[in-house]
């Protein structure tokens, strides 16, 4: 999780030159979808703040996927605390899952007419899978 929560990062090598992508999936992207380099630094810094947020809800959930654990493994049945505990795990993994969306549909209104709908396309899965989606996409 730490390479992906440091969000992408841009370096620019002398001022007023073309800035370097320092992460491969935003290479990935600026390649896959042929974005500018203006629609590519703002598209950064889009996920720079994406990245930022989900790090402090990942790590809550990871808590609160433990908790649940434990409460299973307890043996108690099903308890209003285990029942507590996956109503919370399951409002945090739509929230995870609607912050995902969200930012997914704030990249493609960066990009060109056409090129948004081929990214939307194939960033759909993901969004419509939280079971995989949510951890694929912060790895």
């Amino acid at each position: 999780m730490t390479a992906g929560a440091s969000g992408f990062a841009w370096r620019a090598i002398r001022p007023g030159e073309k800035p370097v992508v320092a992460e491969r999936e935003l290479q990935w992207l600026q390649r896959e979808f042929r974005l500018s380099d203006d629609a590519t630094l703002r598209i950064a810094a889009l996920h720079r703040r994406y990245t930022t947020d989900c790090e402090s809800q990942w790590l809550t959930l990871q808590a609160s996927q433990a908790e649940l654990a434990r409460l299973m493994q307890s043996g108690r049945g099903m308890t209003p605390e285990l029942a507590a505990a996956l109503d919370r795990s399951s409002a945090m993994v739509a929230e995870c899952q609607r912050r995902m969306a969200q930012h997914f549909l704030e990249v493609a209104a960066i990009m060109p007419p056409g090129t948004s709908e081929r990214y939307i396309a194939v960033m759909t899965p993901v969004a419509t899978h939280p079971e995989q989606g949510w951890r694929n996409a912060m790895h």
